[in-house]
């Protein structure tokens, strides 16, 4: 389950997002925290190695975010497209994949939530 958001960077934190993002060399890090009803505050980390214009992530242990994209140059910082995926561990039993599922659903909601909220605040 993919999630899609445009960004544009330049030198602020995004607004309206629970997003921490940061430029290091040859890439994009950061974190997205988000409250989950059934696991407390999740801090999800993500990395991103940046190839041309192309954002490709880079393996996290989970629970993490993948995070895949292009980021173009505008004014005097980049718009980033993006798809962020949660990456979670693999669930052994059926109980452990049902709950993996539940948890996919919520962050897939309040992701659409933040999103929503953002859009209404016309950033």
């Amino acid at each position: 389950m993919r999630v899609r958001l445009e960004l544009h960077l330049n030198g602020h934190p995004p607004q309206g997002l629970p997003l921490e993002l940061a430029w290091e060399e040859g890439g994009v890090r950061g974190l997205l925290r988000q409250d989950n009803p059934a696991l407390g505050e999740l801090v999800l980390p993500f990395r991103s190695r940046l190839e041309g214009l192309k954002l490709t992530p880079l393996p996290l242990p989970p629970p993490s975010l993948r995070v895949f994209g292009e980021a173009k140059p505008q004014g005097e910082g980049f718009l980033l497209s993006l798809e962020v995926e949660l990456a979670l561990p693999e669930g052994r039993t059926w109980g452990e994949r049902a709950f993996l599922r539940l948890v996919e659903a919520i962050f897939a909601l309040g992701m659409e939530r933040a999103l929503s909220q953002r859009a209404g605040l016309g950033v």
